[in-house]
C-alpha cells in the first residue's frame, strides 16, 4: 500500500505545508519552486506532467485556470496521481484536515486520475 505524496502549486500558502508538516511529520510534500521540483513560474500545464512523473497528486488553489488544463491533459492520453483543488473561503485548519483526512484513509492507487474539490 503507497502513502499519496504531494506536489503543491506555488500559489498555496507556505502555512498550510508548515501545517500539514506538524500534524503529520512524515507526510511527503514538494512544493513549486522546492528542490526536485519545477521552478516558480512554470505552466500549469507543464505542471501537471512534472506530477504526473513524479506520482505526486497536485494541490492547487488555481480554480480558474487548472480545470481547463486538467482536460486538456486527459485529452492527450495523459494520468494524473490525483488532484486536489482547493475552494475558497475556508479557514486553513479546514483544508489542513481535508487534505490529512485523504492522506490518511486513501492509497496512492485510489487517486489515479481523480480530481476533487475540498472542502
Amino acid at each position: 500500500m503507497t502513502t499519496l505524496r504531494f506536489l503543491f502549486d506555488e500559489c498555496t500558502w507556505p502555512a498550510l505545508i508548515d501545517g500539514l508538516r506538524l500534524q503529520e511529520p512524515g507526510i511527503d510534500i514538494l512544493r513549486i519552486g522546492d528542490a526536485g521540483a519545477p521552478p516558480p513560474h512554470t505552466p500549469d500545464p507543464d505542471l501537471l506532467l512534472a506530477a504526473e512523473a513524479m506520482g505526486r497528486a497536485m494541490v492547487s488553489n488555481d480554480k480558474s485556470s487548472m480545470p481547463r488544463h486538467l482536460v486538456d491533459h486527459f485529452v492527450a492520453g495523459h494520468h494524473t496521481a490525483g488532484v486536489l483543488l482547493m475552494r475558497q473561503g475556508f479557514s486553513l485548519g479546514r483544508y489542513i484536515q481535508e487534505i490529512l483526512t485523504r492522506y490518511q484513509t486513501t492509497t496512492a492507487d485510489e487517486w489515479i486520475d481523480r480530481t476533487e474539490y475540498i472542502p
